[in-house]
């Protein structure tokens, strides 16, 4: 009611106006009440959905934060804040929603009206079990009070809910850091509590009148449930950004290479060769700044290479340096490689001493794509040993099987693990031609990296409605796999929420878009979002694996 400051004909026309939003209330239909009740059991199936897929996000963050803590933290640590404040706000509604379902029903203790629902989330008591669906009384009471143009403050008021959701937008936007961003753009669309034109009336009204003053109670419970499920949708988009942006400022490398590294090349009978074997990546697009001298050397307090340099040249993102071998005997440099920095844009230097001996020939065995021999294609070597041809060659492997090629060789392997290559040459002793062990590398033996979902292009994000109905499907791609292998996906789901607020899922057999997804994607409005899950592709080795999910929001 009209407070006790306002004059008599002000207190009447209240007076009225309450007696008329009672009266509009009665004429509420069941129909329209139970489909209150069906649209928000449809906002809590989606706002779990949406919780689940975060708890999935987090567990991937926290993995990646567990394998390397020193580059991830900066970003797991924002994504924790995020967690805790979308927490907070969607707990906060819940309670509300306790609050007018027991003013609504006092039976129902406020202890009894939360728990696990049957997905085992922890949610408030379903609307469908409130008898008294059409009560606007106490919600309006407690959302905004007698007066609608000045809306009660305090606890569990819509001033106090929006307030906390003000907060929760603005510190998404400090976190993301992203001014400009669709992120950003879309966190301040949602999440404004601007004026709004009563249809009704024509008049301007404030955001806590506007959505809550003379609500029924399924109205209100229901429009609670999708400013919850708003919250969660925006806490998924920033985290996934988050996670995206982990190698944002990475140096970027484009090639891998196997490299084999040995303190020396020179190897006595009896003694072992010993050597690093590891992945190489360099930018081709990209040319570093190589130098090549004597020694490293402080010079006017900057560290820097000193002595006579050493011609080498540089070339689609690597040095190639030719040094004669002149004489025998022990040799030893240093080096600076300087690469630019893609976040300041300066040159960070990378130092490095070498040397090498000129020696006895030694035979060397290389994996000519990667140090790495996986299972399902063919791994090319190149075996070579100084002063023996190679036709005079012979190869084998354990955990799997070598054989000769027009460019070199070729290995097949069978099972993870390791693989052993070991080189024999037919060699003339004392005028008799003899087998003769040349050497042996081990090689790491792994599956093919699973590829990576995309459509259009994207792996996720926003994307034009007429772009995405107009691909053919979805595309697994080999993602910095040398290796020419082409996957195919062999089946996935399609999920959307439909305008009755409910998720349907689509099972599609193989990669494209079926006339009924393309139909689907056609009639959606901007801002929809859909979301192809449950990719699978068929391995080369046969193996069946599940891609990561592809969510796409259309603009």
């Amino acid at each position: 009611m009209a407070g006790n400051k306002l004059s008599p004909r002000q207190k009447m026309i209240g007076m009225m106006y309450l007696v008329l939003t009672a009266l509009l209330a009665l004429n509420i239909s069941k129909e329209i009440l139970n489909a209150f009740v069906t649209v928000n059991e449809g906002l809590e199936k989606t706002k779990a959905n949406f919780n689940d897929k975060n708890g999935s996000q987090y567990s991937a963050f926290e993995a990646s934060y567990s394998e390397n803590p020193n580059k991830v933290k900066p970003f797991w640590e924002k994504a924790q804040a995020v967690r805790t404040v979308a927490d907070e706000v969607v707990s906060y509604i819940d309670k509300i929603k306790v609050e007018i379902i027991h003013g609504v029903q006092p039976e129902f203790s406020k202890e009894e009206l939360i728990g696990p629902d049957a997905s085992g989330q922890d949610t408030v008591m379903s609307v469908r079990h409130v008898s008294v669906k059409d009560n606007y009384i106490v919600p309006t009471s407690i959302l905004v009070g007698s007066e609608p143009g000045k809306p009660k403050e305090g606890e569990y008021s819509a001033m106090e809910l929006k307030g906390k959701l003000e907060n929760f937008r603005d510190q998404m936007i400090k976190i993301l850091d992203d001014p400009d961003g669709a992120i950003t753009k879309a966190l301040k669309e949602t999440f404004d509590f601007g004026e709004q034109i009563n249809l009704a009336s024509g008049k301007p009204e404030n955001w806590p009148a506007y959505n809550f003053y003379g609500v029924p109670t399924a109205a209100t419970i229901t429009l609670l449930t999708k400013i919850q499920t708003d919250v969660r949708n925006a806490e998924s988009d920033v985290v996934k950004y988050l996670y995206a942006d982990v190698d944002a400022a990475s140096f970027k490398f484009n090639k891998l290479e196997a490299a084999v590294i040995s303190p020396s090349n020179y190897v006595i009978i009896g003694d072992t060769f010993r050597a690093e074997v590891f992945l190489a990546a360099f930018d081709s697009t990209q040319n570093p700044v190589i130098q090549i001298a004597d020694k490293i050397d402080t010079v006017n307090g900057k560290k820097t290479v000193v002595g006579d340099t050493l011609p080498i040249t540089v070339d689609q993102g690597k040095g190639y340096l030719n040094i004669p071998a002149k004489s025998i005997g022990d040799f030893q440099y240093a080096g600076v490689i300087k690469i630019k920095n893609p976040a300041t844009k300066e040159y960070n230097p990378y130092y490095f001493n070498f040397d090498y001996k000129v020696a006895s020939p030694s035979t060397t065995i290389s994996a000519t794509k990667m140090n790495v021999f996986y299972i399902g294609v063919d791994n090319p070597v190149d075996i070579s040993a100084a002063g023996v041809g190679k036709d005079q060659l012979n190869a084998s492997i354990t955990n799997g099987s070598i054989s000769k090629s027009r460019e070199g060789w070729v290995v097949r392997v069978r099972q993870p693990g390791n693989a052993t290559v070991s080189v024999s040459a037919k060699v003339e002793v004392d005028g008799e031609m003899t087998t003769k062990r040349m050497g042996a590398m081990d090689f790491r033996v792994k599956r093919i990296p699973t590829p990576i979902a995309e459509i259009a292009g994207k792996t996720g994000g926003a994307i034009g409605k007429g772009q995405l109905a107009a691909q053919l499907g979805i595309i697994a791609k080999m993602e910095n796999f040398e290796f020419d292998v082409r996957v195919v996906v062999s089946s996935y789901e399609f999920s959307y929420v439909q305008s009755n607020g409910l998720t349907r899922d689509i099972k599609v057999d193989g990669p494209r878009f079926n006339s009924t997804i393309k139909g689907i994607i056609n009639q959606m409005k901007p801002g929809s979002r859909v979301t192809f899950d449950n990719i699978k592709v068929k391995m080369p080795d046969g193996e069946i694996r599940r891609l990561s999910p592809v969510v796409l929001k259309l603009v």
